[in-house]
């Protein structure tokens, strides 16, 4: 009896979840010319005085329901994205993604997978991956992705079931796609260019303690955040939704800075913000854009990223017109060192639609910046701030940075270890005192793009000795 009522229970839970299935799927749940309606057996008028074909047809019908069909569907996102939409789905609908199952391979058994995604920033989540069997349908789940000739690597479901299910699991292919345009993971956040998107912190700059001159910030408001802050407002009056726009200056000018400001900015409007850095594949790079669309691509040190790839930066605008001139809104961001490297034909509108440079700090920016980082306790009132800004005339944020806390040193300094307001001679004095240091790096020669001292300094820490061929590419012999 025990075992009979738990059959029945069985059955009742199976019959909801299809039902469920019919509802959210908005199903007739019907195959051919055989429908399921009303309390009454009707027959088509062919066969009067025929009821043997009939019961051939439905005895044919039913078979044909048992036999196990698979059905596929490719999904235009991320692998892990869909894995995560399709374990929210089935939690979501039956509380539970089903039980994992082994599969066959050339080794012999592959045991049920179950892997552990980086869903957003610091958190992480298990996913079911491979075969995963679900009782109530009957079925067997395969996830895994598949490459997608415009999309790249995207996610991939196939489901092996009865024919009789096909309906109910057109209906949860539905909802899977619907729980990734309303909950992807990746949508809308901030994202490495990596094959696998990994989440970056924001939240690592304070945009009130980074400052720019007034001229530039007046450029990045326009051209970067504005475009992104007022999307709609820029659609309205004909504003095109594609900006390419280069940041140049020396290091220590904050274009990584601005770039997180600007991932801040489109996190807040919902945008998808991407960091393309040096030996990220371009190509996976810019599908993933536009994927993820609207979407902010930051592509950092340019022209590293060009020498590495083999690719010149108008080969790069090239592509990013390919994506946009589909209607897709990306708005592309380069920085570089080295703008004199860049042939000018890119810096006309609609190749490079704005150059900003960010470079010195003048008298409003340095202002702006003591009081960011400055407790308003230890900053004397009265500042000669005219004297202050002259005195820091043109350095660069990093050095500026530096020459507040010096300022600060020196009070805790003169009183013995206790935080003391700092004077405008304190300020003065360590602006001052950085302008060797500055003349050091103008004069220092340039880095190799291909041989770096980070590479060195790592190898040394491994116990290797680093030599570079004729070409600065790195030899490491143990």
């Amino acid at each position: 009896m025990d075992k009979e009522l738990s059959r029945t229970d069985h059955d009742r839970t199976r019959d909801a979840i299809l039902a469920k299935l019919a509802e959210l799927g908005s199903l007739t749940v019907a195959e051919d010319s055989l429908r399921f309606e009303g309390s009454a057996f009707i027959l088509p008028e062919a066969m009067r005085g025929d009821v043997s074909s009939a019961i051939q047809y439905l005895q044919e019908w039913d078979k044909a329901q048992s036999a196990r069909t698979t059905i596929r569907r490719t999904f235009r996102y991320r692998p892990y994205d869909g894995a995560a939409a399709f374990e929210r789905a089935m939690r979501r609908l039956f509380g539970s993604a089903g039980v994992g199952a082994s599969t066959k391979g050339m080794g012999g058994e592959n045991p049920p997978e179950l892997i552990t995604i980086d869903v957003d920033l610091n958190r992480s989540g298990q996913v079911p991956w491979g075969a995963v069997e679900f009782s109530p349908l009957e079925a067997t789940f395969y996830l895994d992705s598949t490459r997608h000739p415009e999309d790249g690597n995207v996610f991939y479901l196939a489901v092996e079931a009865p024919r009789r299910h096909k309906a109910h699991i057109e209906a949860l292919f539905k909802l899977i796609e619907d729980e990734l345009r309303r909950e992807s993971i990746y949508r809308g956040k901030a994202l490495t260019a990596a094959s696998t998107p990994q989440f970056i912190d924001t939240t690592v700059v304070d945009r009130n303690r980074v400052v720019y001159s007034d001229d530039a910030m007046t450029q990045l408001d326009a051209n970067l955040w504005s475009v992104i802050r007022h999307a709609e407002a820029n659609k309205s009056v004909g504003l095109s939704p594609k900006r390419q726009v280069l940041l140049y200056g020396p290091y220590g000018t904050g274009k990584t800075s601005a770039g997180l400001i600007t991932a801040q900015e489109a996190l807040a409007h919902g945008w998808t913000y991407l960091q393309v850095r040096p030996g990220d594949d371009l190509n996976e790079a810019l599908k993933t854009a536009a994927l993820y669309a609207p979407c902010v691509v930051m592509f950092e040190d340019i022209d590293t990223i060009a020498l590495r790839t083999g690719r010149d930066v108008s080969g790069i605008l090239d592509a990013l017109d390919g994506v946009t001139s589909k209607g897709i809104e990306i708005l592309a961001i380069f920085t570089t060192n080295h703008v004199e490297s860049l042939h000018k034909g890119l810096m006309r509108p609609g190749r490079l639609d704005a150059v900003i440079e960010l470079a010195g700090l003048d008298a409003g920016a340095t202002k702006r910046l003591v009081q960011a980082t400055v407790p308003v306790h230890l900053l004397a009132d009265g500042t000669n701030w005219d004297a202050v800004g002259k005195a820091f005339d043109g350095l660069l944020p990093a050095f500026a940075t530096e020459a507040i806390g010096r300022a600060l040193r020196y009070a805790i300094a003169r009183s013995g270890g206790v935080p003391q307001v700092i004077t405008d001679d304190d300020l003065i004095a360590a602006a001052n005192g950085l302008r060797t240091q500055v003349r050091m790096m103008e004069d220092a020669p340039e880095l190799s793009h291909n041989g770096s001292v980070d590479e060195a300094i790592a190898a040394i820490l491994q116990g290797h000795v680093v030599n570079y061929d004729g070409d600065n590419l790195p030899i490491v012999r143990a």
